[in-house]
């Protein structure tokens, strides 16, 4: 009898562990599905139904929450994830401010959160829990003073968008255009939601800049830019500005043809990559158009990759198994967004390549 009840134990406790690891990972979204950019979290969320349609080998289930744009919405999508819904891990479609504002929560929590956009100084030191995968505005900044050296364009005027991520662009884009020999003929700065540039515009013509360079966080205030600079004058140079502004359908419709010809800086992936083109053809035929953003599908399939690679060697989601597995296993990793490696800040080293509106 004694021996019975010991094998019944034993079953039931094995069924219970089973049990146990087949729960699937509670993977929590949270991304711009709303409002100006909500383009970039409806193409995260599509590439994450995707993923779990054709690619997944691991038990998930997904929640996601609207972080729109501003640091309070962005924490409010974090904290409904980790307090309410508690996901076990999330992918972070989120602006900068709005990462930041929730990372204090993420690293309590021991909440690996990893980012298929792109960040610089700020979320790059938000915690050992935060983990940027796309590429880094502060390589933006670096690619894009080398660009104006070798079109031999020396005399820039740049005006920058207040926030997290065009800060995180502009900084290094001056340190390495002075240590290039450049000149900043204007640099002046303006806060989110400003309407009014022609001051500014007037001013710039004035000192006739090679090109000017507006790093922007939506792509909204240089659609205005380039309007009212049109209005006040004519600007025979070069304008550059951050992907961001080649993304917004809501900034094309503000310019125009004034947006056609524009330079920016695109953050590379792996377009050539073979299993990438198969999970773009999948994607096409599950909601009938490409990727608006391809490198957030790409660094969305490795982040989800890499969590499945985890899951090959566990029976069980640890959180803090998993974070150090990002630490310590993915060095010249070969991902669709490019072969890259995590710092022990939890960063890539991927970088961008010139780009031109069309």
């Amino acid at each position: 009898m004694r021996g019975l009840l010991s094998v019944i134990i034993l079953l039931t406790f094995g069924m219970s562990v089973s049990s146990k690891a087949a729960e699937p990972v509670h993977v929590g979204v949270a991304s711009v599905l709303s409002g100006d950019l909500q383009n970039l979290g409806q193409n995260i969320v599509r590439t994450v139904e995707t993923y779990q349609r054709h690619w997944a080998r691991h038990p998930m289930r997904f929640s996601y929450e609207d972080s729109r744009i501003s640091s309070a919405d962005g924490l409010r999508a974090y904290q409904a994830l980790i307090n309410v819904k508690k996901v076990d891990v999330i992918i972070g479609g989120v602006s900068s401010n709005g990462t930041l504002a929730g990372s204090a929560l993420i690293n309590a929590s021991r909440t690996a959160t990893l980012l298929p956009v792109t960040g610089g100084t700020n979320v790059d030191r938000a915690g050992e829990y935060i983990f940027r995968i796309a590429n880094s505005d502060l390589l933006n900044g670096v690619d894009q003073a080398e660009l104006f050296k070798a079109r031999n364009m020396l005399r820039v005027a740049l005006f920058t968008e207040e926030t997290e991520a065009t800060a995180d662009t502009a900084e290094p884009f001056r340190k390495r255009f002075a240590e290039l020999g450049g000149t900043l003929v204007f640099d002046e700065t303006f806060l989110p939601g400003s309407t009014d540039f022609r001051s500014h515009a007037v001013k710039i013509l004035s000192l006739k800049p090679q090109a000017i360079f507006v790093p922007t966080q939506t792509g909204l205030a240089l659609a205005l830019f380039l309007k009212q600079l049109a209005e006040v004058g004519s600007f025979n140079g070069e304008v550059h500005t951050t992907f961001t502004a080649a993304l917004n359908p809501d900034a094309k419709t503000i310019a125009g043809d004034l947006m056609r010809g524009l330079y920016y800086m695109a953050p590379k992936y792996a377009a050539d990559s073979q299993r990438l083109k198969d999970f773009f053809a999948r994607y096409r035929e599950d909601h009938g158009q490409d990727p608006d953003i391809p490198f957030h599908t790409a660094a969305t399939v490795d982040a989800l990759d890499l969590l499945e690679r985890y899951l090959d060697t566990t029976s069980r989601f640890d959180r803090v198994g998993f974070h150090d597995f990002l630490i310590t296993k993915v060095k010249s990793y070969p991902g669709l967004l490019a072969t890259f490696s995590l710092d022990k800040d939890g960063n890539s080293d991927v970088g961008f390549a010139p780009a031109q509106m069309q």
